[in-house]
């Protein structure tokens, strides 16, 4: 290595440590600004690359969830963006670039990765070094529905969890009404946390798992084998009906099942309803 290669080296690993740029933002910088390195650490800061790799090990356990509705209510965005402390979530900046997201993921194809789209890291490197926090776009999704369903919708006040329904409709219930069953079953889904839509949805490892838990607790409570496969019938029952939306008891009334609420609802109307899915977002939650 030649000396002039090593001062270069070493000022590129200077400019590193000083800014917590990238190797090459780095030699990039230096290379713009003639190996000036306060120009180089101007040039990284008007770039919003200083400190951000610095910042990058800092966790991200605060945020909100943000959403982008068409009017008729067949396509839907929803985006979680995190941020170290709950201070910067308020912060108009912050809100911002969550519905600047959300109207990004809005605009692009559903079979993408929003977090991976170009377009959306350069929006979050544009905001970072304003907040001067450490900032993940942790998920985004599109979910766009044909002519005969719609799409409901609910985020609580606190912006941190939200849900998305899609429902068919047909016979004598009409879009609109139809939307407003989906938006209390989004309701619903907010407030007592789903993991699946239906029985059928629950995989097969997740239910032995949920046996087996019982089973031990069960033995350790000195209960026979035989009554304990007994009450096994129960317990899973039990758990369907608080994991999947549609066996559980409805919010809206606790005698119904949701299943049951949505085609009373959608008897009322002359109509019929499926609910085909939902998706929600909890900050932080899976």
């Amino acid at each position: 290595m030649s000396t002039a290669e090593g001062s270069i080296n070493e000022k590129v690993m200077a400019l590193r440590n000083k800014t917590g740029a990238g190797i090459m933002d780095c030699k990039k910088a230096l290379v713009e600004s003639n190996g000036d390195m306060d120009k180089a650490v101007e040039s990284l800061r008007k770039k919003g690359l200083a400190d951000l790799a610095k910042r990058s090990a800092r966790a991200t356990k605060e945020g909100l969830v943000a959403l982008k509705l068409s009017d008729d209510g067949r396509k839907a965005a929803m985006v979680e963006l995190n941020c170290e402390t709950d201070f910067v979530a308020k912060t108009p900046d912050f809100k911002g670039l969550a519905k600047d997201l959300a109207e990004l993921v809005y605009s692009k194809p559903a079979s993408a990765d929003p977090t991976q789209d170009a377009s959306a890291k350069e929006l979050v490197l544009k905001i970072a070094p304003k907040v001067g926090e450490n900032m993940s776009f942790r998920r985004g999704l599109l979910m766009e529905v044909p002519a005969n369903a719609v799409i409901g919708h609910y985020i609580h006040t606190d912006e941190k969890k939200a849900a998305l329904v899609e429902i068919e409709f047909s016979g004598g219930l009409k879009a609109d009404a139809a939307r407003n069953i989906a938006r209390e079953l989004a309701l619903q889904a907010v407030a007592m946390s789903p993991r699946w839509c239906r029985q059928e949805e629950v995989p097969a490892d997740i239910i032995e798992k949920e046996k087996e838990i019982y089973r031990v607790n069960a033995k350790n409570q000195g209960k026979p084998d035989a009554a304990i496969e007994k009450m096994l019938v129960g317990r899973v029952r039990k758990f369907m009906e608080e994991s999947c939306l549609l066996m559980q008891a409805s919010i809206r009334d606790s005698k119904l099942s949701v299943s049951d609420y949505v085609d009373r609802m959608a008897k009322e109307q002359g109509g019929a309803a499926v609910v085909k899915r939902f998706v929600r977002y909890q900050l932080g939650a899976e």
